[in-house]
């Protein structure tokens, strides 16, 4: 007989979060969950329960929390925990946020209750399970070259931008005009406005409300 799966569930949305972990639990009797809607109760429960070998997060908490800033403390206090992220999120800059984080799984709140199940059946045995958005963010970290045949272009794009580009970019799609952006970034108007025609000629948009729908497409707005 296999032993029971101790899983820790961070969601601040208590409805989802708990009818899943019960669908789970009711469908395969190994799975056993401890709920927590913020950081500070999940750092409390692994710290009471040592058993818990896997947490299931979500990305965006309330009160502007960071599921991955949860998954860095959670493993100050235990470091081999694994971690499958179940968020909405299916943009390039999450996923490899959630990559670079080093979690072993990748899955949309939109999947099946079957495919969560099999991701965190895949991690608890030491292997990985990412949906195919996930696996094309993979394939490019990997391999920029090779990800160009099915690759997303708009984020190989997005990544070609300087971070000095991409801090204007993120103020220009919040709809800041150049010169508000020169006061908060205390650079010369000029000094925008070059960096905006450049970004603009990098990404191949011709003018704000098509920047707009690439910040959406890749994950700066959402």
């Amino acid at each position: 007989m296999q032993s029971e799966l101790k899983i820790l569930f961070l969601d601040d949305h208590a409805g989802l979060r708990d009818g899943i972990g019960y669908l789970l639990s009711q469908k395969n009797g190994r799975l056993s969950f401890f709920y927590a809607e913020s950081r500070e109760k999940g750092e409390k429960i692994l710290s009471e329960h040592e058993e818990i070998s896997l947490a299931i997060i979500d990305l965006n908490l309330n009160g502007g929390g960071d599921g991955l800033c949860a998954l860095k403390a959670f493993r100050k206090i235990r470091a081999d925990l694994a971690a499958i992220v179940f968020t909405m999120y299916a943009d390039p800059l999450h996923i490899e946020s959630a990559l670079r984080a080093g979690v072993q799984g990748y899955i949309t709140k939109d999947a099946e209750i079957e495919e969560l199940e099999s991701a965190i059946l895949a991690v608890a045995e030491g292997g990985n399970c990412f949906n195919k958005a996930a696996q094309k963010i993979i394939q490019s970290l990997l391999s920029p070259e090779s990800a160009k045949n099915g690759g997303d272009f708009s984020y190989m794009n997005y990544k070609s931008l300087t971070k000095a580009e991409q801090e204007v970019f993120a103020l220009l799609a919040q709809k800041k005009e150049v010169g508000e952006i020169a006061r908060i970034l205390r650079k010369k108007e000029k000094t925008v406005q070059n960096q905006k025609s450049l970004i603009c000629q990098k990404l191949n948009v011709r003018d704000r409300l098509e920047l707009i729908e690439f910040a959406k497409h890749i994950g700066v707005l959402f």
